[in-house]
């Protein structure tokens, strides 16, 4: 059956807050934590590519912390103050999503790339992009390079 290997290649791109000037602060990348893969290189190359300097430490600009995931489809992504079970859906970050016929079992991942920006002078959270893929291999396969380039997009976008 054709459908059967068929993945969607749509990104879905969520920002919380107003995107900030990156280029006018300026912007450090957060290191990676020692063993684990250097999520932040691909996203850093496609800003400085799109004309963004990015520093090595932030000074009085932002500071930009790049996360990975992947779950289940059917596992969802809350972030609320009280009990999922109660939560009405638009307090889901990602709702848990009921496995379709002709997904097969199990397989189907949901991949998502998370950039954070932090202003550094107040330590607070200034702006928040998140791109999300459906994907079937062991780490969602190629879909790196798609979020990566998602998430730069919009972080190197004019306010």
């Amino acid at each position: 059956m054709l459908l059967a290997g068929c993945v969607s290649n749509r990104i879905d791109v969520v920002e919380t807050g107003v995107r900030p000037d990156l280029a006018g602060r300026g912007l450090a990348l957060a290191p990676a934590v020692d063993g684990e893969p250097d999520l932040a290189r691909p996203v850093g190359a496609r800003l400085e590519a799109a004309g963004l300097p990015v520093r090595e430490a932030p000074g009085q600009g932002y500071l930009v912390e790049v996360s990975y995931s992947e779950r289940p489809l059917k596992v969802g992504a809350y972030a609320g103050p009280r009990p999922a079970a109660d939560a009405e859906p638009a307090a889901w970050v990602a709702p848990p999503q009921t496995r379709r016929w002709w997904w097969a079992p199990q397989r189907v991942r949901l991949c998502t790339l998370s950039a954070r920006v932090v202003d550094a002078a107040s330590g607070g959270e200034a702006y928040r992009v998140r791109a999300s893929a459906r994907g079937r291999q062991p780490d969602c396969g190629e879909a790196g390079e798609t979020l990566s380039a998602a998430v730069a997009a919009k972080l190197a976008a004019t306010p």
